[in-house]
C-alpha cells in the first residue's frame, strides 16, 4: 500500500501516520521531562527571568507610548531605574538587619554575663521548665562551638554557595531583560508555531491565561504591600520587636500561600517568646499566647476577604486544591514551585477543559460554566460576571449626571 503524500511547499512529502505522530509525540515528552530533571536548576533562572519579562513588557510599552523611545532603549531604562531602586532598597535595609544582628548579639552577651554570674547550682525557669545554670551555660557553649567549627570548616563551600547565587541572580537578570526586549519577536515566532486551523482557538487560550497570570501578579504586589504595612502597624501597637522587619518579612511571605503565614508566626512567637513585648506590661508566655492570637484572626481576614477580593476569580480554587498544589510545587521547584503553585493550577485547570471539550467534540469557549452546558448559557454566565465585576458603586444623588456618566464609564 502506498504511503499518503501531501504537498508542501510544491514538494510532495510522505505523510505521517497517526502511530507514527503519536510516538514523536511521546518521545518528546519523554526528552522534556528528562531534561526538566536532569537539568533543573538552569530552569530556575528561565523561569524567574520569563515571569520579569512578563511584568515588565507593559511598562515597556507605555514608556515607548509616552516617550517614542525605541523599544531596546525603554527597556535599557527601565532596568536601570530598577536597578537604581534596588540599590537604594539596600542600602536602607542593610543598615537595619545589621542593627537586629547587633541587637541579637548584645541579647546573648547580657545572658552569658548573667549566666556568669550565678552560682552554677541555681535553677532557672524558661517557659516553664526548671534548669541549672550549669547545664544552660554547657548548652549555650556547645552549640556556639559547634557554629564557629561548622563555619570555620565549611568556608570555600560558603563562598561558593554565595557566588553560584549571585551568578543566578546575574543570569536571572540578563534573562529577563533579553526576554522583555526581544518579547515581540518571542511573541511572533510562538504564534508562527501554531496552525491555521487552531490560531484562533490559541489566541482565545492564551487570552484566557494571561488573565489569570494578570490578575495573581496584580493581586499579589497589592497584598504584599498592604498585608506588610497591616502588619507593620499590629507589631508595633502590640510591642514585638522590630517591627519595620517583621512587616517587610509578612510581605514577602504573602507570596508563599498557606506556607507563608506560618513561617510568619513561627519566627513571631519565638521572637516574643524570648524577647517579650515593649509596650504591654504582660509575661512573655501571655504575649506570645496574645500575638498568635492576633495572627490568627489576621489569617482569617486575609484568606477570607483579602485575598478573593484582590487576587480575583481566576485564581478562586479549592483549599485542598491549593494544599496538594503546594506539596507538589514545593516538590517540583521549591520556593519558586511554592509561590506559582495557584497561577499554575488554574493554567492548568484552563488547558484541562480546552483538552477536554475538543476530545468531546465540545465548543471551549467562553470557559464558563460547565463545559458540556450550551454555549448560549455560557454566554449568558459570562456577561453576569462581566457585569458584576464592572458594575460601579451607588453615586450620590446631589452629583451631576455627568460626573454620574464619567465614573460608570471607567
Amino acid at each position: 500500500m502506498e504511503t499518503p503524500k501531501i504537498n508542501v511547499g510544491g514538494t510532495l512529502r510522505p505523510q505521517w501516520n497517526p502511530t507514527i505522530k503519536l510516538a514523536v509525540g511521546i518521545l518528546i515528552l519523554l526528552f522534556l521531562v528528562a531534561a526538566m530533571v536532569r537539568f533543573h536548576i538552569v530552569l530556575i533562572p528561565i523561569v524567574v527571568g520569563a515571569i520579569i519579562a512578563y511584568l515588565l513588557y507593559p511598562v515597556v510599552q507605555r514608556i515607548k507610548q509616552n516617550s517614542r523611545l525605541p523599544h531596546g532603549l525603554a527597556t535599557a531604562l527601565l532596568y536601570l531605574v530598577i536597578i537604581g531602586l534596588l540599590t537604594v532598597t539596600v542600602v536602607i535595609v542593610a543598615p537595619l538587619i545589621g542593627s537586629a544582628l547587633t541587637y541579637g548579639q548584645g541579647e546573648l552577651n547580657n545572658l552569658a554575663r548573667s549566666l556568669a554570674e550565678l552560682p552554677p547550682e541555681q535553677t532557672v525557669q524558661i517557659l516553664g521548665f526548671e534548669i541549672t545554670v550549669q547545664v544552660l551555660s554547657d548548652q549555650i557553649s556547645t552549640a556556639l562551638l559547634d557554629f564557629v567549627r561548622s563555619s570555620a570548616t565549611q568556608p570555600i563551600e560558603l563562598v561558593v554557595g554565595v557566588a553560584e547565587t549571585f551568578l543566578l541572580a546575574v543570569f536571572t537578570a540578563l534573562i529577563g531583560f533579553y526576554l522583555t526586549r526581544d518579547a515581540d519577536q518571542v511573541i511572533e515566532w510562538l504564534h508562527g508555531l501554531i496552525p491555521r486551523g487552531y490560531q484562533s482557538d490559541a489566541r482565545q487560550l492564551m487570552t484566557e491565561i494571561n488573565r489569570i497570570w494578570g490578575a495573581f501578579f496584580r493581586g499579589q504586589f497589592v497584598l504584599a504591600i498592604l498585608v506588610g504595612v497591616i502588619i507593620t502597624i499590629l507589631s508595633a501597637i502590640l510591642g514585638l520587636p522590630q517591627p519595620l522587619l517583621m512587616g517587610m518579612l509578612a510581605a514577602v511571605l504573602e507570596f508563599l500561600p498557606s506556607v507563608g503565614h506560618t513561617i510568619w508566626i513561627v519566627i513571631a512567637l519565638i521572637v516574643a517568646l524570648l524577647e517579650g513585648s515593649t509596650t504591654l506590661p504582660v509575661s512573655n508566655v501571655v504575649f506570645a499566647a496574645l500575638v498568635a492570637g492576633v495572627h490568627l484572626a489576621f489569617t482569617q481576614f486575609d484568606l477570607n476577604f483579602l485575598i478573593p477580593r484582590i487576587i480575583g476569580r481566576e485564581i478562586h480554587l479549592h483549599p485542598m486544591v491549593v494544599i496538594l498544589g503546594l506539596i507538589v510545587g514545593a516538590s517540583v521547584g521549591g520556593v519558586l514551585g511554592v509561590a506559582l503553585a495557584a497561577p499554575t493550577i488554574a493554567t492548568l485547570r484552563a488547558l484541562g477543559r480546552y483538552i477536554y471539550a475538543m476530545l468531546f467534540d465540545l465548543d471551549p469557549f467562553p470557559m464558563v460554566g460547565p463545559p458540556s452546558a450550551p454555549k448560549a448559557d455560557r454566554l449568558a454566565e459570562l456577561e453576569r460576571i462581566q457585569q458584576i465585576e464592572t458594575v460601579a458603586p451607588p453615586r450620590r444623588r446631589s452629583r451631576s449626571r455627568k460626573s454620574a456618566d464619567d465614573d460608570s464609564e471607567s
